[in-house]
Parts: structure tokens; C-alpha cells; sequence
């Protein structure tokens, strides 16, 4: 292993707040410094992009630990770890606390640059120009996504003032070695990711390639981005027309009720519902630091599920999602594990467990809830997506028009999609208040946080004050 060669400003701070992560790149990585003359090369730096983003500092295990532990459904064990320090909003700008949520999406944005520039440079050879233009894609794809987690995290939603507000550098470009970004706004940084995907899902390839982005992928990744930015037209007609493409092409499809359980096992990798996995294997994985180890009774013990959480589960005994949940003792108490990320059974501790980013599942939830808030003949059939995710978990349930609402929209995602990240985000962009209290909740942070509250989003680091000293912090942050 060797230590990353910074040559961003930004990207040096990749191990500035690390917390309980040390960072490297791997060496097997092809150089910046290196030209990239054939598709093949292009292919294999691709590759790399997707090996950085599965560190546990990022998609490993930090990025789902921020979306859940801060959120009302999950809750940290220890007073230690990620998952405690997400979950208290432990946030500093000199110990981010967070993984590496500032300095990894940086340093994958210059590489993808770099690749992107070599393309447009037309440095690479002459070859499969559709399989270049489809690496291309799949490039811009990746820096919509780290664009976005960017914004997520250290900007306000968009939602609360129309993306007013300051959010992370915008890296639109390939970026000079002495050149440093200010910080854009949310909307501009929208409107940026949302063109770039756009464009990438025209060249994208609908090839399965397992461990990494297709049309698809960025399809659903687009949904979702649409959903953040309030644009729920756009977030209704991606996700209704990505479910009725791919029913059509039988590539992917629902998790059935009776093979729910055994989806989530480490042996059904990129199952049926998956657009995209980060791809771990025994030799290739994050381990001990990964986010199911962390989550695991028989791991590091660091993380279940809320008395909330439980409780809504357990009172639908024919809801095959609560059979994911595991009684076990901790610190002397009853409490409820998460299987989502397990070995071949509930015993085993899983260290090569795949970490999902995109599924059908939430694909099918963005429809939903997109039609409830357009209304219309929208929620007539957002109501009928609804409902074959609810129907999915228990045959027997179904919701009523009556009871279409938002908060149960957000309940089924809660139910659905726990241990993914969501949860936070969710109630955030939708301006609800966050209440995390009773039953065995640790002492948190506060009772109730909302998007008032200035820790809702992370600082900007600040060892990013050297390279931009008249760079705004986040409101309520000092700068050191």
C-alpha cells in the first residue's frame, strides 16, 4: 500500500478528520501522472474509481453510517467509532469525525477528471469508440455521485431555501495543481449534477457490470437526485419509466417475499434488485472496518436498530423485513440487531458483504413518493408503487388512498430501506423534525434536530482554510 500523492488542495484533505479510518489508495492503481493510451486503460482507472469509493472512510461504511446513525432508526452502542460519532453529531472542523467524507469525493473527482480529460485530449488510441463513449458515461456518472454526497453533506437541503445556501466546491473540471475551488451554492451544484447525469445516461451502456454503474444505475441515481432537488415531475417520470423499462427487459426485478431473508446473505451477491453494489471479496474488502462488521453482534458490536425502529417492525409479525432483526443482550439490555449485511446465516460475521448504493426497491419508493406530492393521476399510480413494496414485505397489507401520505410514504421507506443511509436525508430534505428519544436510546445529542440545527450539516474541514482562507465555514462552525 502507499500513501496518496496530493496535488489538489483539496484533495489533501483526504485524511484530515478521519476518525477511526486511515486512508490510502491502492498501489495498483494507474498514476495520474500516467497517459492513458488505450480503452482498456480507461477501463482499469474506471475500475479504480469505484476501488477508492469502496475505503470504509466512504462507501465502505461512513457514507451509511452518516445517513442512518443520524437519523431516528438506528442508534450507536458505544461512545466510540463512526457510528457514535455520527450519531451524537460530534462534527468539528479540526476532527471531522465522519470518515472520510470531505477528502475521498475529492480525490475520486480528480481522477475522474483526469480520465475525462485524457478522453477529450483524444489521447486515447483508436478503438471500441462505443465502449469509450459508454467509459465516459459511466465517469461522469461517478462524479454526479460524489458531487452529490458532497452537497448532501456539507450543504443544506435544497428544499430548505431553494439551494441558496452554500454548499462543497464544484469540481467541473480537471482542476490546476494551485487551483482551489471556492464553494459553489446548492443550486448551482444541482444543476451541475443533474446535467451531468443527464448526459452521462445517454452514452451509458445497460450491460450488467457487476461492482459498478450502468444506464440504469444512473437512471436510478438520477430519480434520486431529482427527488433531493424538489423537481418531483422529473423524480416521478425517471423512476416510473425506469420500472416499467426494466420489467420490460426482465433485467431486474423485485426481490420476491419469499426470498427476501436470503437476498440479503453474503453468498447472493448483486442480486435481482441491485443497480449497484460496491463489490468487496475476501482479499478486497474493508474488513473489521466495513459496515457490516461494524453493525454485527458477533463484529465490533457498534450499531442496531432504535426501541422506534423495533417496535414498528415486530407489531407486523407477517412483515418479512423484521425477520432481518436479531434479539440479542447488549451492555445488559434486550436489544435488536440488523442482518441487512450478514454471513451465510445470522452467526457468521460478515466481512465481504457487498455495500448497496442503488436498488430497485427505492426506485419503486421514489415514484411513490414523487405521486403523493404531485397529486393527480400521479398519486393514483405513485399509490400502486407504494403498495408493491408494502405488499412485498407482508401479502396482506395494503394502504388505502385515505392513508397516501407523506409520513407514510416516509415510514415505508424507513421500513425498507434502513441500514442503506437514507434515513436522515430523507427526513431532512422533507423538513421534518428528527425525535430521538426513549427507550434505550443513548444520551444524544439533542432530543430533536431539524435543518435548523447548524450541525445538520458537517464543516468544512479546516485544514482547507491554508489553501482558501476567504472560503465561508458552514454557520455555527468556527474555522479551527
Amino acid at each position: 500500500m502507499k500513501k496518496i500523492l496530493f496535488i489538489l488542495g483539496l484533495a489533501s484533505l483526504l485524511v484530515t478528520g478521519c476518525g477511526d479510518f486511515f486512508d490510502t489508495a491502492p498501489s495498483n492503481k494507474i498514476p495520474t501522472t500516467m497517459a492513458f493510451r488505450t480503452v482498456t486503460d480507461v477501463d482499469n482507472a474506471v475500475n479504480g474509481l469505484y476501488d477508492l469509493m469502496s475505503g470504509s472512510g466512504y462507501y465502505g461504511a461512513a457514507m451509511f453510517a452518516y445517513g442512518d446513525m443520524k437519523g431516528d432508526d438506528m442508534q450507536s452502542s458505544e461512545e466510540s467509532g463512526v457510528c457514535n460519532t455520527c450519531y451524537m453529531f460530534n462534527h468539528r472542523p479540526n476532527s471531522l469525525n465522519a470518515g472520510s467524507l470531505w477528502g475521498r469525493p475529492f480525490y475520486i473527482l480528480r481522477e475522474a477528471w483526469n480520465i475525462l480529460n485524457a478522453i477529450a485530449e483524444g489521447k486515447i488510441e483508436s478503438g471500441d469508440e462505443k465502449k469509450l463513449n459508454a467509459l465516459k458515461g459511466e465517469t461522469m456518472a461517478v462524479i454526479a455521485l460524489c458531487q452529490f454526497d458532497l452537497t448532501r453533506c456539507f450543504g443544506y437541503p435544497y428544499t430548505k431555501d431553494k439551494g441558496a445556501s452554500l454548499g462543497a466546491p464544484l469540481i467541473d473540471h480537471l482542476v490546476g495543481t494551485y487551483e482551489n475551488p471556492p464553494r459553489s451554492t446548492v443550486a448551482q451544484a444541482y444543476d451541475f449534477i443533474i446535467e451531468t447525469l443527464e448526459e452521462a445516461v445517454t452514452l451509458m451502456s445497460e450491460e450488467k457490470n457487476n461492482g459498478r454503474m450502468n444506464k440504469y444505475a444512473a437512471r436510478a441515481l438520477l430519480a434520486r437526485v431529482y427527488l433531493y432537488h424538489n423537481d418531483n415531475r422529473k423524480a416521478f417520470d425517471m423512476a416510473e419509466q425506469l420500472i416499467k423499462d426494466v420489467d420490460a427487459s426482465g433485467s431486474y426485478a423485485l426481490y420476491p417475499h419469499e426470498k427476501y431473508v436470503a437476498a440479503w446473505s453474503v453468498e447472493t451477491k448483486f442480486g435481482s434488485e441491485s443497480f449497484f453494489e460496491i463489490a468487496n471479496s475476501v482479499d478486497d474488502t474493508p474488513g473489521r472496518d466495513s459496515w457490516g462488521y461494524l453493525l454485527n453482534w458477533y463484529g465490533y458490536q457498534k450499531g442496531f436498530v432504535t426501541q422506534k425502529y423495533a417496535e414498528q417492525m415486530l407489531a407486523d409479525p407477517g412483515d418479512v423485513r423484521g425477520q432481518l432483526l436479531e434479539e440479542n443482550k447488549y451492555a445488559g439490555k434486550t436489544v435488536w440487531w440488523l442482518y441487512k449485511l450478514r454471513g451465510t446465516d445470522m452467526k457468521t460475521v460478515p466481512l465481504e458483504c457487498n455495500n448497496v448504493v442503488l436498488r430497485l426497491s427505492e426506485v419503486y419508493l421514489i415514484a411513490a413518493e414523487a405521486g403523493c406530492k404531485l397529486g393527480g393521476d400521479a398519486a393514483v399510480q405513485g399509490l400502486g408503487y407504494l403498495n408493491e413494496i408494502v405488499k412485498r414485505g407482508n401479502p396482506d397489507n395494503e394502504v388505502t388512498m385515505a392513508d397516501y401520505t407523506l409520513d407514510r410514504v416516509l415510514d415505508e421507506r424507513s421500513k425498507e430501506l434502513v441500514g442503506e443511509g437514507h434515513r436522515f436525508f430523507d427526513l431532512l430534505r422533507n423538513g421534518k423534525t428528527i425525535v430521538r428519544k426513549g427507550g434505550y436510546h443513548l444520551p444524544s445529542v439533542d432530543e430533536e434536530v431539524d435543518w435548523d440545527f447548524y450541525k445538520c450539516v458537517l464543516p468544512i474541514p479546516e485544514d482547507q482554510f491554508i489553501f482558501s482562507p476567504e472560503m465561508e465555514q458552514n454557520p455555527g462552525y468556527p474555522k479551527n
